[in-house]
């Protein structure tokens, strides 16, 4: 036994007020006359589970609710004690409103369900739609079915484990599901459009991890540089401290500048080696000049010439020697012919003193005297410093330490101008990068989904099969179940009627045991009754597993159709709940009369 009442509790509803109701879990028959409440107690049952909705999901207006809306009480409540599966549920209702709570009173613990679905606590407990429950579970007098309900019993008489199954409506439901996801040419549906995103961000990650490696080799070179940077900053600040002391330090510029001048006099004085030539005859005319006469001197020279000659003269004349005579003449001739090749000579001198050649000799002697007196004005002066470093100083050369600071300058420029570029170019990068581990779980979200689209699809077309497979199974399960109801009421009209079917749409087909086929609109109400009765009866007792309620269902029935119908149901209640509700006291005198065991619950006592 699946689900049964246990206690009914009306706080408030209809003409009940604080009534309580024992049920047992078998055949519990109900006795009162009319307007006793029977019908209320059904209703209170139903709204219990179901509120007051008609099955649908948006709360409106509903006459039962007013009907049963309690005139003297403001309270308009109820709560009910099932047992589904051995634990015990205590549903509680507010009808006003519809508000409920379910409480496993096993676990002491509130079942969570959505408020909005005022159907929910028959749905948890029952696992029964309320048209289901409205044509199935809670019979009546001239019971009609509505469209709705009857395609909901239509699915549950076709189907074995779920009442709410139509192959047909399936293979649409499947179809329109894959037409949903669609084929490798539907490029507007998911299954297609997944397959493209899937491509597009495949060929973005490659390139990514294209950009990856060059950025991996871009950082290596940015590392380098900057180490080559700390290096050269290094060396670069050493030898500018080196020249920095080098100028700062008066010792140094001295020694700069005594390096420089004996360079200097050194040059000079190589090329003054050139002019040997000219220090040598500078020499030997001095010497000669030295030798000649003045202007004064050379008139006294010129003097003693004639003087000589005239002294000649005179002699010739006393001695008359021709020779005298030739001396006294030529004597003066050859001094004259000395005297000036001494003056050409002279002369020849002058004019050497005058060439260009000697002009840069001399120009280089007066160099070097002043070289040299630049020399000595240093020598002094660098007496009062301090030339304990001087061998280090001896060591640097300035201009080659200039030549390194200017390469070592130009080098970090390189290398920060290159590092500018990387870093722009690294950032560059590092921003489409960072969309990498997006892309990637974008892209494993999006192979997931194909896999599950592909995994449904082929799930779907394997349940379309399987659904086709079992639907040729269906006329064989149909002809069971219309012999099983034909027995029944072949019993219960005791072979009148000797065949029923029903068509897809429920509608019955009865055949007589003379075989003639009868329409619904040629059927007695006495029989309709049990033709509907029939349906119910084999629905519960091979589709579910619930408690039945019958209120007054068999009014129509003469006494012995009533006798078959209730040991249908005494039999029916050895495996499910039966609530029987009555005016009359003939079921009471048939199961007394039979000896046969019940819970009865008179009204006019509560």
């Amino acid at each position: 036994m699946s689900v049964y009442i246990k206690k009914l509790h009306i706080i408030s509803f209809g003409q009940f007020e604080n009534t309580s109701i024992d049920f047992t879990s078998g055949f519990n028959l109900i006795y009162g006359k009319n307007e006793s409440g029977k019908s209320t107690i059904a209703s209170f049952i139903e709204g219990i589970l179901y509120g007051f909705d008609d099955g649908v999901r948006v709360r409106h207006f509903n006459k039962k609710q007013e009907i049963y809306r309690p005139i003297n009480s403001y309270k308009y409540a109820g709560i009910a004690i099932f047992n589904k599966d051995g634990t015990d549920y205590r549903i509680s209702r507010n009808f006003k409103n519809g508000e409920y709570e379910i409480y496993n009173l096993y676990t002491k613990e509130v079942v969570e369900a959505k408020a909005s679905n005022l159907n929910y606590p028959g749905e948890f407990l029952l696992e029964l739609p309320y048209e289901i429950y409205q044509n199935i579970i809670s019979n009546y007098q001239a019971q009609e079915s509505s469209d709705k309900a009857r395609a909901k019993v239509v699915e549950l008489i076709r189907n074995k484990d779920d009442y709410n199954f139509s192959a047909s409506d399936a293979i649409n439901i499947l179809d329109n599901k894959l037409a949903e996801i669609g084929t490798n040419r539907a490029y507007t549906k998911p299954y297609a459009k997944t397959k493209a995103e899937i491509e597009e961000i495949s060929s973005e990650i490659l390139d990514l991890k294209s950009l990856r490696n060059e950025t991996n080799k871009d950082f290596a070179k940015l590392y380098k540089n900057r180490d080559d940077i700390k290096n050269k900053s290094e060396k670069l600040k050493e030898l500018k401290n080196a020249r920095d002391a080098y100028r700062e330090n008066v010792a140094y510029k001295n020694l700069e500048d005594e390096i420089k001048y004996k360079n200097e006099l050194n040059y000079v004085d190589s090329e003054l080696k050139k002019y040997e030539d000219l220090k040598i005859k500078e020499n030997s005319t001095s010497d000669k000049k030295t030798e000649n006469l003045s202007g004064k001197d050379l008139h006294k020279h010129y003097a003693f010439y004639i003087l000589g000659s005239l002294l000649l003269i005179f002699l010739w004349r006393y001695f008359k020697q021709n020779y005298l005579l030739a001396i006294a003449i030529i004597l003066p001739i050859m001094m004259i012919a000395i005297d000036k090749k001494d003056s050409n000579l002279s002369d020849d001198a002058d004019k050497k003193y005058n060439d260009q050649r000697y002009i840069e000799y001399l120009k280089l002697i007066n160099e070097r005297e002043k070289i040299l007196e630049i020399l000595r004005v240093l020598e002094n002066q660098d007496k009062t410093k301090d030339r304990s470093n001087i061998k280090q100083i001896q060591k640097l050369d300035i201009k080659d330490t200039e030549l390194k600071i200017k390469r070592l300058e130009n080098d970090l420029e390189e290398l920060r101008k290159n590092n500018i570029y990387l870093e722009r170019k690294l950032a560059s990068a590092e921003n489409q990068l960072n969309n990498e581990v997006d892309l990637v779980d974008k892209l494993n979200i999006l192979e997931k989904n194909l896999k599950e689209m592909e995994k449904e699809i082929k799930a779907i077309n394997l349940a379309k099969e399987t659904i086709i497979e079992l639907s040729k199974s269906t006329d064989a399960d149909k002809k069971e179940f219309d012999r099983a109801i034909s027995d029944l009421i072949s019993t219960i009209t005791k072979d009148k009627y000797s065949q029923i079917s029903y068509d897809s749409e429920l509608n019955p087909s009865i055949i007589t045991n003379t075989g003639e086929s009868l329409s619904i609109d040629k059927l007695s109400t006495g029989f309709y009754d049990q033709v509907n009765f029939a349906l119910k009866f084999m629905i519960n007792e091979n589709k579910l597993d619930n408690f039945i309620i019958f209120d007054d269902a068999f009014i129509n029935y003469d006494l012995d159709r009533l006798r078959l119908a209730l040991f249908f149901l005494l039999d029916l209640a050895n495996d499910r709940q039966i609530i029987y509700l009555t005016c009359h006291n003939r079921e009471e005198e048939v199961l007394k009369n039979e000896n046969i065991e019940f819970n009865k619950i008179d009204l006019e006592e509560i």
